[in-house]
């Protein structure tokens, strides 16, 4: 392909502009400066700005004919080659400027250029395959408002409203929540994808109709996730049956369903017609799967008063060949029953006792899951069967990375870490572990997790003692490789294990450089980092609430900014070093 250099294009412009370029050529001499001896009179910015305006005004989109596009474009070359030519004497004579006359011709250049280039709207000359390409990428880059990413796209012209809506790939992420406008929009995604592989999320939440932005394929509540139950559900039981019988239409092809209830009622319906459709779909391409009840309303997350409920098997006990992730919190299914294998993460949340796997069912479920990355127990687990477990190796998960355990009492605690062996894990999460003396549980753990980088610890509760310190020390000297911590509601004690008073030179956790602090007295934080430095393990970083970020002084956020990067965290949102340590 032959690159045409815009000075060789000069050539092809009218005497009266070669004239004029020549002129502008001429400023480089320093002698020279002006291009008229008596100058005429000099439009303002404001005087182009308007010309301009009213040519728009005027302006009739019609369809071009061959010879229309073929002037606009000669047009378009000719001020393309006149702004480039004075821009090129405007850097050689710098910092020397440009006469006024020949400042006003350049803008005027410019706009004329740009005012043909998008009556053109050349990108629609690429072949529709480039052009799709185009679109998928500006629409999913755009992951914070997907939904105004994808209309704007089919407002924009016929041809790309065509290709838009032909390309069933940018349709298949579809978020039901609210009625409506918004329901009936996420219906018309629904059909557009076609046979497209959906990721699907059903939001019964009533805070979710206030957001008009779509999630990320896979956005979901975290366990620290508000609902508000001071409003009725979006969506009844009756909604939920009678739109989901709609979409199981095509539950073949749904790739990930993501359903987030308030209500008990609705939460059956989805296992219920997840059982009666799975068996004959045979969801062969159903990779994720979640079902969230969050509303808490009169429940104790300690002791949930749950109806009487039959548990069914999960998909009808059909074998989901791509399931790769689960997730349930708060819903019961018949373990025994389910086919549950070949999973990467396993996350369960809010079960009592009364509808948990036995202990023997559990340790069946990680066997047949060699390759799991991630485990997540949040107050729900296997029955406690301590006299089994004694009999029983822990089950080997060498790939498990992520581990989190939280809300148990301390007995239950240090019976599920018997039950597992998993030193590879990168990611180790510890909360809600309070209202006794946890130090036996940390006894248990020294030298469990070597490879852990990134420490979870909120809500945990251990003998503040010397003896319960110096042991709380060993077991964060078991995990040398510490770099990144989270730490909320611990006892101000918890900072000072990571000093060794009578030893400075051997320092604890030396590679720890950043730190999401959610809650802690300023003061401890300030003293905290300063400590820090003064050992020879600086932190390079500290997150902060927004709720901590208020009670520092900016006599303290000046001297935190002095010793490393002070920013601020929005609630459940990811830090860079976080997503860098996941990978």
């Amino acid at each position: 392909m032959t690159t045409v250099s815009v000075s060789s294009l000069a050539s092809f412009l009218n005497p009266s502009d070669q004239e004029f370029i020549a002129r502008v050529a001429a400023l480089r001499s320093p002698d020279v400066t002006a291009t008229h001896t008596n100058p005429p009179h000099i439009p303002t910015a404001r005087a182009i700005s308007e010309h301009f305006g009213r040519i728009v005004a005027r302006w009739e989109p019609h369809p071009f004919t061959p010879q229309e596009r073929q002037q606009i474009r000669l047009e378009g070359l000719r001020y393309l080659v006149i702004a480039r030519q004075i821009e090129e004497v405007q850097r050689d004579i710098y910092p020397r400027q440009l006469p006024p006359e020949v400042k006003a011709q350049l803008v005027f250049a410019r706009q004329s250029y740009m005012l043909r280039y998008f009556r053109l709207f050349r990108i629609n000359d690429l072949p529709t395959e480039i052009l799709s390409n185009i679109i998928r990428f500006v629409v999913w880059d755009s992951m914070k408002r997907p939904v105004d990413a994808r209309l704007r796209i089919t407002w924009t012209c016929r041809r790309w409203r065509e290709v838009a809506i032909e390309d069933s790939t940018l349709w298949n992420a579809v978020w039901y929540r609210g009625s409506g406008p918004k329901l009936d929009r996420a219906w018309a995604w629904f059909d557009r994808a076609r046979q497209a592989p959906l990721d699907i999320r059903i939001d019964g939440d009533p805070e979710g109709d206030e957001i008009d932005e779509e999630p990320d394929s896979g956005t979901v509540p975290t366990e620290t996730t508000t609902v508000n139950v001071s409003t009725e559900p979006t969506m009844t039981a009756a909604d939920m049956r009678q739109m989901l019988i709609r979409l199981f239409k095509k539950l073949a092809t749904i790739r990930m369903l993501i359903v987030v209830v308030d209500d008990w009622k609705s939460a059956l319906v989805v296992l219920e017609l997840l059982g009666t459709f799975g068996p004959s779909s045979g969801v062969p391409m159903l990779q994720r799967f979640e079902l969230h009840r969050g509303g808490l309303k009169n429940e104790d997350r300690k002791s949930l008063m749950w109806p009487h409920i039959v548990p069914q098997p999960f998909l009808g006990g059909a074998t989901p060949a791509s399931l790769s992730y689960l997730s349930l919190n708060g819903v019961p299914i018949d373990w025994s029953g389910s086919v549950l294998q070949n999973l990467t993460t396993f996350d369960i949340r809010r079960l009592p006792s009364s509808h948990s796997p036995d202990v023997h069912r559990f340790r069946e479920v990680l066997m047949n899951c060699p390759r799991l990355q991630k485990l997540s127990m949040d107050g729900a687990g296997p029955k406690f069967d301590e006299e089994d477990t004694e009999r029983l190796p822990p089950v080997e998960l060498p790939h498990l990375r992520t581990l989190v355990i939280a809300d148990f009492s301390r007995q239950y605690a240090m019976f599920l870490f018997s039950l597992i062996s998993a030193p590879g894990v990168n990611d180790l999460t510890l909360m809600n572990l309070c209202g006794d003396d946890y130090l036996p549980l940390f006894l248990q753990l020294h030298g469990a997790f070597p490879k852990v980088r990134l420490l979870t610890t909120y809500s945990i509760q251990f003998d503040v003692g010397p003896q319960g310190l110096a042991a709380m020390t060993r077991w964060l000297d078991s995990m040398p490789n510490l770099c990144y911590l989270r730490v909320a509601n611990v006892a101000n004690q918890f900072f000072g294990l990571f000093f060794r008073r009578e030893d400075l030179g051997n320092s604890v956790s030396p590679h720890l450089t950043v730190v999401d602090c959610q809650s802690i007295e300023p003061t401890i934080l300030l003293q905290w980092a300063n400590d820090r430095m003064k050992f020879g393990t600086p932190l390079r970083k500290i997150y902060i609430s927004e709720e901590l970020g208020g009670r520092l002084t900016t006599e303290q956020i000046s001297e935190l900014t002095g010793i490393c990067t002070l920013a601020k965290l929005p609630r459940g949102a990811t830090t860079p070093e976080e997503e860098a340590l996941s990978m």
